[in-house]
C-alpha cells in the first residue's frame, strides 16, 4: 500500500485523510494537540470535563464537500437550520432586532423594514453586495487587490452606514478590517452564500468533540479495517518540527516532537516538545498546519528546492479571543443563534449555547467572542475576562454573582492565529504541489476554488491535496471535489443597473433624514 504521512489533524488533515484511506492509502496522521479537530476541535477542561470550541462554528449550505463527509459518517442529524441572525445595540438592553436567511429574495423586503438601522440604508448594503457579485468592469486579480472598503466608498450611492455593516459582516466572517479584506474574496464568501440563502447557517447541537470528530474518527477507524481502504495510525501530542531533504530533492525524513499535556502559562509562548526523533518519509508529506506553523518549516534547505514556498512567511493572520462564559440561572431576552453586538469594542459577538445544545441543562451559557482582539491581547487573563464581561454589560443585563466563576474558561489563538483574506494574498497563497515532489500544503490559507477561508475552504484544500497525492501514485479513482456555485454574472448585473436609481434615491434619503436628526439635536439636545 502507498503510504503518506499528514501533519496536522484539523479539518483538511482528516479531510485528506479520509479521501486516501478510501483510495487505499496507508495514513499516518500526527497532532500537535491531545484533541482532533484543530481550530475547529474543542479541548476538554479537565477541571470540569466541559468542552471548549475556541468559538461559536457557522455552517453553510454551500460547504458541499463538508456535507458529504457529515452524511457519509452520519452525523447530519446533529445539526440544527438557524435562519435568523440577531442585533442588539449599546445600551438597548433586551431590544432585539432579528434578520430572517438574509440574502433570499423572500425575506429581503422583511429584513430592510426589521434592521436595527434606517430602511434606506439597508437596502443600499444589499444592493452594494449585488454590485460587488455582479461586478464585470475590475478583472478579478484586480478585485483580489482592491480592498473590500475601497471598493464601497468607489460607489458614490453609499452611506456611511451601509458600509459599517459591510465592517461589521467582516469582523464576524474574517476577523479582518474591511480596509485590508480583499474585495475579490468577500465577493466570493457572498456569491455563494446568495445562490444557497435559506437557511441563514446550520448550527451543531452539541460540542465538535463529542458530535462532530468523535464520531469521524469512530467511522474512519472501522472502515480503515474494511478491505481496499488503508491503515490509519493517528499520533496525538506529535508535532513536525524539522524537515530534512534528500540529494534528489525530496523530503526524505521528519523530526517529529513529542508535545506536552499542558501548555506554558504565558500566552502565545513557544511550545516545546518534551523530546524529538526523526521519523523516515517512505512515501508523501502533506502539512496540513496553520500558516505560522508553515512558516517556521522553510528552512533554507527547502526553500531552496520550493521557493514558491517562501512566500508564506507574507501571509498575515490576525487574533480571536473566546470566552466561554456560563451563568447560574437562564438570563432574559437572550436570543437564538448568532448574536452581534453593534458599536461594541473589540467586535463582540456570542452565541447562547444553552439554546442549541442539546445536553444544556437550561441555563444561559455564552460563547462570546472578540473579533478585534489585538486591542486585548497583551492584558492578563483576568484583566482581559474584566473588560470583556464590562463590554458585554453594555449589551445584556446581568451581575457578576449571575456568572458561574469556576466554569469560565478563556482561550485565544495567539501563535496559531487566523489567517486573513488580505487584499494582495492571493498570489502568496500556497498551492497544493510545490517543487517537492513528495511535499503538498491544505489548509484554508491554501489557493481553492472557494477561495475564502471557511471550513468548505480548509475541506476542499485537503481533497485538493489528498488527489494531488493520489495521481502522483497513479492509483484508484479521481477524488470528488463539489465546486460551489453562483448566479450567472450577467442577470446580476442586468438587476444592479435596473436598480440604480433605486439605491440613489434610498442615499437622498439616508441623507436627509440625517440631517433631520442632526438638526432636531442641535435644537433639543437633551431629546
Amino acid at each position: 500500500m502507498p503510504e503518506v504521512i499528514i501533519a496536522g489533524a484539523g479539518i483538511a488533515g482528516i479531510s485528506a485523510a479520509h479521501a486516501l484511506l478510501k483510495q487505499g492509502f496507508d495514513v499516518t496522521l500526527l497532532e500537535a494537540d491531545d484533541y482532533l479537530g484543530g481550530s475547529l476541535g474543542a479541548p476538554q477542561d479537565p477541571r470540569t470535563g466541559d468542552y471548549h470550541e475556541h468559538c461559536y462554528h457557522m455552517y453553510l449550505n454551500w460547504y458541499h464537500n463538508f456535507w458529504a463527509f457529515m452524511d457519509e459518517i452520519g452525523v447530519r442529524k446533529a445539526f440544527m437550520p438557524m435562519p435568523i441572525i440577531s442585533y442588539i445595540q449599546r445600551n438597548q438592553h433586551g431590544k432585539t432586532y432579528q434578520q430572517f436567511n438574509h440574502g433570499s429574495p423572500w425575506t429581503a423586503l422583511r429584513n430592510i423594514f426589521s434592521g436595527p438601522g434606517h430602511p434606506a440604508n439597508a437596502f443600499i448594503y444589499d444592493y452594494s453586495l449585488l454590485d460587488l457579485i455582479a461586478t464585470t468592469s475590475f478583472r478579478e486579480d484586480v478585485l483580489e487587490k482592491t480592498s473590500v472598503h475601497s471598493f464601497l466608498t468607489s460607489r458614490p450611492y453609499n452611506t456611511e452606514e451601509a458600509i459599517n455593516a459591510s465592517t461589521r459582516v467582516l469582523a464576524e466572517a474574517f476577523a479582518c478590517p474591511s480596509f485590508l479584506s480583499s474585495a475579490g474574496s468577500y465577493k466570493s464568501l457572498i456569491k455563494y452564500g446568495l445562490r444557497l440563502s435559506t437557511p441563514s447557517m446550520w448550527l451543531l447541537t452539541g460540542n465538535t468533540s463529542e458530535h462532530l470528530f468523535t464520531p469521524w474518527r469512530t467511522y474512519l477507524d472501522k472502515r480503515a479495517a474494511d478491505r481496499g481502504w488503508g491503515r490509519l495510525d493517528i499520533q496525538p501530542l506529535s508535532s513536525v518540527q524539522e524537515l530534512s531533504m534528500s540529494p534528489d530533492g525530496h523530503v526524505d525524513r521528519i523530526r517529529v516532537g513529542t508535545m506536552p499535556h499542558s501548555r506554558p502559562a504565558s500566552r502565545g509562548a513557544t511550545v516545546q516538545p518534551t523530546s524529538s526523533f526523526w521519523v523516515p518519509v517512505r512515501g508523501d508529506l502533506i502539512l496540513a498546519i496553520p500558516p505560522t506553523q508553515l512558516a517556521k518549516l522553510m528552512s533554507l534547505e527547502v526553500v531552496e528546492r520550493a521557493v514558491s514556498l517562501w512566500d508564506v512567511r507574507r501571509l498575515r493572520s490576525e487574533p480571536m479571543i473566546s470566552l466561554d462564559l456560563p451563568f447560574k440561572r437562564r438570563l432574559p431576552n437572550i436570543p437564538i443563534g448568532v448574536t452581534l453586538l453593534l458599536d461594541s469594542y473589540y467586535q463582540l459577538s456570542f452565541l447562547d449555547q444553552s439554546q442549541i445544545w442539546a445536553a444544556s441543562d437550561g441555563k444561559t451559557a455564552l460563547n462570546l467572542v472578540a473579533s478585534d482582539a489585538n486591542p486585548l491581547v497583551d492584558f492578563s487573563d483576568k484583566d482581559l475576562i474584566r473588560l470583556l464581561l464590562q463590554e458585554l454589560k453594555y449589551f445584556v443585563k446581568f451581575d457578576d454573582a449571575d456568572i458561574d466563576q469556576e466554569r469560565l474558561y478563556l482561550q485565544t489563538n495567539i501563535g496559531e492565529q487566523l489567517f486573513i483574506n488580505e487584499v494582495g494574498s492571493w498570489e502568496s497563497r500556497p498551492s497544493a504541489t510545490c517543487e517537492i515532489p513528495n511535499l503538498f500544503i491544505a489548509g484554508d490559507f491554501c489557493k481553492t476554488v472557494v477561495d475564502v477561508v471557511t471550513i468548505e475552504g480548509a475541506v476542499v484544500s485537503g481533497l485538493n491535496a489528498a488527489e494531488a497525492v493520489r495521481c502522483r501514485r497513479r492509483v484508484g479513482v479521481p477524488i470528488t471535489i463539489i465546486e460551489p456555485q453562483a448566479y450567472p454574472v450577467l442577470p446580476l448585473a442586468a438587476m444592479t443597473l435596473a436598480g440604480a436609481p433605486v439605491a440613489y434615491a434610498a442615499k437622498a434619503i439616508s441623507l436627509a433624514d440625517s440631517a433631520i436628526r442632526r438638526a432636531y439635536q442641535n435644537v433639543f439636545p437633551n431629546g
